[in-house]
């Protein structure tokens, strides 16, 4: 019985003697993500920086209706199909939006929505009773597009119409994506190809 033990002992106590001796068969391999010898050197991307471009008219003949959730509360948003920019660039979408509330527009808003970050700007409004009367914001900044669940109608909008896994859509995505085409289950079917 003490042989027995003593056995016992000896293999539940081999291996914590050899076990300074004992390394990941791994270690001695160095590749591209050594984490510990990889730097990176930040000067060398280009910082982000947004292109300037020219308001596009609002064409109201070009509202289409957006399925919108969470939206202003007895009010529909349209998106100008028209007016939808998306810049390869600085990757930002950029469209007018309508709000209609007892089947009249009440605010004309020019917007972009920059997928990668999660944000949305305002650039100008339109006055909802003469539509050609436009006024740029001279002091917007970027705001951060808030959780679902509030009334902030850009988490869908960006999540449903412009925007697929943190890049815009291509324009013919967004312009499916508003005719109800666009394949939830195919994620990278509408993403913008930035090789052309």
């Amino acid at each position: 019985m003490m042989r027995l033990f003593l056995l016992l002992l000896l293999v539940m106590l081999t291996p914590l003697l050899y076990a300074d001796e004992v390394t990941d068969p791994y270690d001695n391999l160095q590749g591209e993500d050594d984490r510990d010898r990889f730097d990176f050197d930040d000067s060398l991307v280009a910082p982000w920086k947004e292109q300037k471009s020219a308001i596009p008219a609002v064409s109201l003949q070009a509202l289409k209706k957006l399925t919108i959730d969470h939206g202003p509360i007895d009010a529909s948003l349209y998106l100008d199909q028209n007016s939808i920019q998306v810049n390869k660039k600085d990757r930002v979408v950029r469209y007018w939006i309508a709000i209609k509330s007892a089947n009249r527009i009440s605010s004309l808003n020019y917007e972009g929505v920059r997928c990668s970050t999660g944000e949305y700007r305002s650039y100008a409004y339109a006055s909802p009773q003469n539509s050609t009367q436009v006024t740029p914001l001279k002091n917007s900044r970027w705001k951060s597009i808030r959780p679902d669940g509030s009334r902030d109608y850009h988490r869908e909008l960006a999540d449903n119409y412009l925007c697929s896994t943190g890049v815009p859509r291509t324009l013919e995505g967004v312009r499916a994506s508003l005719g109800g085409n666009y394949k939830h289950h195919s994620p990278y079917s509408g993403l913008l190809d930035y090789n052309d």
